[in-house]
């Protein structure tokens, strides 16, 4: 493709167009063709694309929120996926900017990464019915070694259903943009009295601060959130309100180690994603 064709970006979730003016070159010299339009969150779109010379497809998440802080979400999420090296997390391609004819001489920043068959959500959803514990167990022990790793340099604090994505045999931590990086340190991007995390997953320590308490958000925050999504997975049903032993609905080996880390207090849950890996995997060789 010459630097002089042009071709339209449509936005579905929105029904905007862009027109993305030249090639789409990564920092890493590959070049891309935009697809379809895959989704939106809430400062980028995703979109399907095909790398030249190969065909393989891929991901490309392109921000279009203009703020600083949108942009320094992104950039942090485009290093925090070029260092995770885990099966379980989404694989980094490449990165870089394009160009948009609606953008005056302003580049807009994109990350192309691996291209998932479908969220777990999505897989639930349409599924009807529930999934084996067969098909679950192994995927289970992955995504808790996912965050395990992730837990060496960032909180990720957006763990959803929707973020687990299935790729092949696969599933996928995903979406790093709300992360609050731990080495090193980054600045808080997200006020005290915001909301930080999924709407209908939040964790006790993020619902308290929307309420003015000083509760801070942490590892075992995350453990939570990825808890409470097995949880969802066992039984089918979402652990809300108090949870008792009469709600589980999965096998008996996995009620304790996720009944401890769905407790409201944060001191009673497994510490950090290495030490919820180690309950997990002694409970499912029991």
């Amino acid at each position: 493709m010459s630097n002089h064709v042009y071709f339209d970006m449509h936005e579905g979730a929105r029904g905007n167009t862009y027109r993305v003016v030249g090639r789409i070159e990564t920092d890493e010299g590959r070049g891309y063709t935009l697809d379809e339009w895959i989704n939106r969150g809430g400062n980028a779109t995703v979109y399907r694309c095909t790398e030249e010379g190969t065909g393989d497809e891929y991901a490309i998440k392109i921000l279009l929120n203009d703020g600083w802080k949108s942009a320094k979400r992104f950039f942090r999420e485009v290093k925090l996926l070029k260092s995770l090296t885990s099966p379980h997390v989404t694989r980094y391609r490449g990165a870089g900017k394009m160009k948009l004819a609606s953008r005056s001489t302003r580049k807009v920043p994109f990350m192309v990464m691996e291209l998932a068959d479908q969220s777990l959500q999505e897989y639930m959803v349409y599924r009807k019915r529930r999934i084996a514990y067969e098909e679950y167990a192994g995927q289970f022990r992955g995504l808790a070694q996912a965050l395990a790793d992730l837990h060496k340099l960032a909180i990720h604090r957006d763990i959803k259903p929707e973020n687990v994505l299935i790729s092949g045999d696969r599933w996928l931590l995903s979406d790093y943009g709300l992360c609050a990086l731990l080495k090193p340190v980054g600045a808080e991007l997200t006020q005290a009295n915001q909301n930080v995390g999924p709407k209908f997953w939040l964790s006790p320590e993020a619902h308290n601060r929307r309420v003015g308490c000083a509760d801070v958000i942490c590892e075992a925050s995350d453990v939570f959130q990825l808890a409470a999504v097995f949880w969802y997975v066992a039984t089918g049903r979402h652990p809300s309100g108090v949870l008792a032993h009469s709600d589980w609905t999965g096998p008996t080996k996995l009620f304790d180690v996720l009944y401890r880390s769905l407790s409201h207090n944060v001191h009673a849950r497994p510490a950090d994603g290495a030490e919820f890996l180690r309950q997990l995997e002694e409970s499912l060789e029991s």
